[in-house]
């Protein structure tokens, strides 16, 4: 009895002990004049529970910074769109956490599982600091925008774009600040020419009709003319593509120095008789701005211009010939869905057709797989030869050559038809299109 007296006594004790040994900063929020005062918790049973902890600690001190700033901060000084004011908000408040200098830790305690960090950062030292991280700021934020207007008086967008957005990375550490230097607010300055470098603009065309035939290039040039308020945009790279059919453009090329870039359609894939081609502000260059940076262009209204296509003689048409060596017989449907999908229009009457498909196939049998099932090894082969019906001339070839399909030989010689012929399009649908891209009448 006397033991276990004791055992509880000491029980007691050490119970009362550990809840004396709690500070009080973990109860009660301590107070300073001349420090910041940082407390942060995180659970024990977290792998990173220390630097997580201290990280919450920072968090702590940052948002009382954020607050004694508040009227001069970035938010208020620029009128954002609810996207931009989310992007900046997140920023400045990752950065300050990043950017504190300073910060001391002054206690650390665990307790029911939990673990806490009591930081402080001095007030008069950190005022010293941030005057000199201001200074360095506002003279490279300052650097990038006088570099970015000399840009943009140029003409030369991307270019601007770009050190606009690399002097918006240099001060968003500090934008809860007041980044001011003889009236220029530097981070409104740079967001407002940011995103103003794609605005006023338009692209205009020579053209906005154009009559062409399926498997035919156009002679005629798409010329399309980029401007900025009434000026012309010199040495910007333009695109041209199909946004409704399907065809071949040049590629993207830059706007010479009367703003103008000039297109050739060197194909028309496609049966649809209206089709439409968009040109548009080639947006590579964005992959070189700061990352955070490039959702903001690309939500710009960048100009766009349409020019519609429409066939002249309608799709082009092609009669389905099946060749005297035929061995997967019913594999003609699917090559004929494949063509009239897109490419062609299928005639029943030969002798009107633009175009003459010749296919050929053949299944040839192995050796037998020997396992639980034993499967029958089946090599098969798809020639698609498509000729200019009035000329005779080739145009294209497509062909597999024994493609090794394994059947159960339990099948039908339909069943296994069937899935030679599965496996056959699979391939042909991936590679198929590309022969008849070439296609040109």
């Amino acid at each position: 009895m006397k033991r276990y007296t004791s055992f509880i006594l000491a029980l007691l004790f050490c119970t009362l002990g550990s809840m004396a040994q709690t500070p009080s900063w973990v109860t009660k929020r301590p107070a300073s004049d001349k420090e910041y005062i940082g407390i942060g918790m995180a659970e024990v049973n977290d792998g990173k529970y220390m630097d997580i902890a201290k990280t919450n600690a920072y968090a702590d001190i940052a948002s009382q910074i954020a607050t004694k700033v508040d009227s001069e901060a970035f938010m208020q000084t620029v009128d954002l769109d609810g996207k931009s004011s989310q992007l900046f908000e997140e920023k400045i408040k990752n950065s300050m956490i990043a950017w504190i200098e300073g910060v001391e830790i002054k206690e650390s305690y665990t307790g029911n599982g939990k673990y806490y960090v009591y930081c402080t950062l001095d007030k008069e030292l950190y005022n010293k600091n941030v005057k000199t991280r201001r200074k360095e700021a506002i003279e490279k934020g300052l650097d990038y925008l006088l570099k970015g207007n000399e840009a943009i008086a140029e003409m030369n967008l991307p270019q601007a774009a770009m050190l606009y957005a690399k002097g918006l990375e240099v001060v968003e550490p500090w934008t809860f600040l007041n980044l001011s230097t003889d009236g220029v607010n530097i981070p409104a300055e740079l967001y407002t020419a940011f995103i103003n470098v794609f605005s006023g603009m338009a692209i205009t065309t020579n053209t906005v009709n154009i009559e062409a035939e399926t498997f035919k290039n156009v002679n005629i040039p798409v010329a399309a003319c980029l401007s900025k308020k009434g000026e012309v945009v010199p040495n910007v790279k333009l695109k041209a593509e199909f946004v409704n059919g399907d065809g071949a453009i040049t590629p993207s090329i830059s706007t010479d120095y009367n703003g103008t870039a000039e297109f050739y359609i060197t194909n028309i894939l496609s049966n649809e008789n209206i089709q439409e081609i968009r040109i548009s502000i080639d947006d590579s260059f964005i992959k070189s701005l700061p990352e955070s940076y490039r959702e903001l262009v690309g939500s710009q209204n960048l100009p766009t211009a349409k020019v519609t296509v429409t066939l002249s003689k309608g799709a082009t048409t092609a009669f389905i010939n099946i060749n005297d060596q035929h061995d997967l017989e019913g594999i003609e449907r699917h090559i004929s869905n494949l063509l009239s999908e897109k490419y062609f229009k299928i005639s029943e009457d030969p002798d009107i057709a633009d175009c003459f498909v010749d296919i050929s196939t053949e299944l040839n049998i192995g050796e037998v797989v020997s396992g639980v099932y034993n499967l029958n090894t089946c090599y098969c082969t798809l020639i698609v030869k498509i000729y200019n019906n009035q000329t005779q001339e080739l145009l294209t070839e497509y062909s597999l050559n024994n493609v090794k399909v394994l059947a159960p030989e339990k099948n039908s010689v339909e069943e296994t038809i069937s899935m030679c012929i599965r496996e056959v399009m699979k391939r042909a649908k991936r590679e198929m299109p590309k022969k008849l891209e070439k296609i040109n009448l």
